[in-house]
């Protein structure tokens, strides 16, 4: 309805103005007689109508104007009055009122919300800091403070000054990632966690860096873990033990006479009592190299050497692998296969402790494929939606039981009958020297699946 009466009123002024200045033109051959003054008379009133046009367009312009100035400054109390000499405006001012009213509501709306974020993010028990590219600092939440025990904080940087480990490792934390830290402070130690997020705008790149002291949780870890391996090497140990001590004593009633304490003399001892000593001592011996071996492998658990990180490309690996494993894959009739995406993906690594845990991992799978009759072993490499580069090694063997797979990376625990239980363990350490980690995944009899994740 505006539009149609606009219209109409716009058309009238501009025939007005056409019929005016047809007059205009046919007074212009009496110009030199007595129509002079009406020709001045024609020309001031086409002018006249054409200000009037442009000022009757333009009201809109002001309107609009107006109206977006007062949204750019905030004044969401701007209205417009309904004027009724211009009633063809009056849906404009009606329509510019009501959206005035909507961005009103919406920016209290978003207020309301910034307030509760702002009261979350001071209430939540992470420490979160959020600062620019430049380092600046926007927000720095009470748990942050307490945490660091400062309460103001300008800059990043600024962090170096109290903990100057803290701020190597914020400055060079990569996003998605997390990195533990030991940080002592006046009163205590603490165990942080730290991860970093991104998020950019088209006015600025927002870095947010979560802290969070872990070390209830790292202890408490720590005493399950323990607890795990004490249960283990206590198993071993008195399984070995044991034996030794009722063989020696067994062995030490062959000398003393039944019945009595007293000890056989020279001439009462004969070739089968020997033999019966010597596969004592023999069986003693054994056991005794068991438990040295078993010991050897405790200590290999803590004694590997730091990585010698390089960047390579990991089909080079692949192929190594795939060579030193065909000819084991061919004489179990195990098909292996390798994939890799992209085909020159490239790792920054140690390549020979990585190697050690893949060719681990790939002969888990062929002992867990003894019993397939198509046993097959997929090793892929891919980088995934996180920038992560991760190694799978899946299977289709008999798989992981769900009620052991949180105690297959416990040391020394194994179910199979040769097994030393150390494979995993070391995988898990050699993983967690490259600051990444190993993940498994299995549905018996269907499918099994190791992930590095780096």
């Amino acid at each position: 309805m505006y539009s149609k009466s606009l219209f109409i009123v716009v058309l009238i002024r501009v025939l007005l103005i056409i019929l005016s200045s047809f007059a205009f033109i046919s007074i212009i051959p009496f110009v030199h007689k007595e129509y002079f003054l009406s020709l001045i008379g024609i020309g001031t009133l086409i002018v006249y109508q054409i200000y009037l046009l442009v000022n009757y367009v333009n009201k809109t312009n002001r309107k609009l104007a107006h109206f977006f100035n007062s949204v750019h400054d905030n004044d969401s109390i701007l209205t417009y009055p309904h004027d009724n000499r211009e009633k063809i405006f009056d849906s404009l001012g009606v329509s510019l009122n009501e959206l005035n009213r909507i961005i009103g509501k919406m920016r209290r709306k978003n207020a309301s919300q910034s307030l509760f974020l702002n009261d979350l993010v001071e209430h939540v028990a992470v420490g979160l800091i959020t600062y620019t590219n430049d380092g600046s600092v926007k927000i720095f939440n009470n748990a942050a403070k307490e945490l660091l025990q400062f309460s103001q904080l300008r800059k990043i940087n600024d962090i170096g000054t109290y903990y100057p480990e803290l701020n190597r490792c914020i400055s060079e934390l990569k996003p998605r990632n997390q990195q533990l830290i030991k940080v002592l402070t006046k009163q205590s130690v603490l165990f942080l966690s730290l991860k970093l997020s991104i998020f950019k705008s088209e006015e600025e790149t927002i870095n947010l860096l979560s802290i969070q002291n872990i070390r209830t949780e790292l202890e408490q870890n720590e005493l399950d873990s323990w607890q795990k391996l004490i249960r283990v090497l206590t198993h071993e140990i008195s399984n070995s033990i044991s034996p030794i001590a009722s063989l020696a004593n067994t062995t030490k009633k062959y000398f003393v006479r039944k019945g009595t304490e007293s000890l056989l003399e020279k001439n009462e001892l004969d070739d089968t009592l020997l033999h019966k000593t010597f596969d004592s001592l023999d069986t003693i011996e054994t056991t005794g190299k068991g438990l040295i071996d078993f010991v050897g492998k405790y200590r290999s658990l803590t004694a590997l050497p730091q990585p010698k990180f390089e960047k390579f490309q990991i089909s080079m690996m692949f192929d190594k692998i795939q060579t030193l494993l065909k000819g084991e894959s061919k004489s179990n009739n195990i098909a292996i296969e390798f994939k890799i995406f992209p085909p020159m993906l490239e790792l920054n690594a140690d390549i020979i402790l990585l190697e050690k845990v893949l060719i681990n991992l790939i002969k888990n799978s062929f002992q867990a494929l003894e019993r397939t009759s198509k046993g097959k072993v997929v090793v892929t490499a891919l980088n995934n939606i996180e920038s992560r580069i991760i190694i799978n090694i899946s299977d289709n063997g008999i798989g992981i039981p769900s009620n052991i797979i949180d105690d297959i990376f416990i040391p020394f625990y194994t179910t199979k009958e040769k097994g030393s239980g150390i494979g995993l363990s070391l995988s898990r350490q050699i993983m967690r020297l490259h600051n990444g980690t190993i993940r498994v995944n299995s549905t018996p009899n269907k499918e099994t699946v190791f992930s590095l994740v780096f």
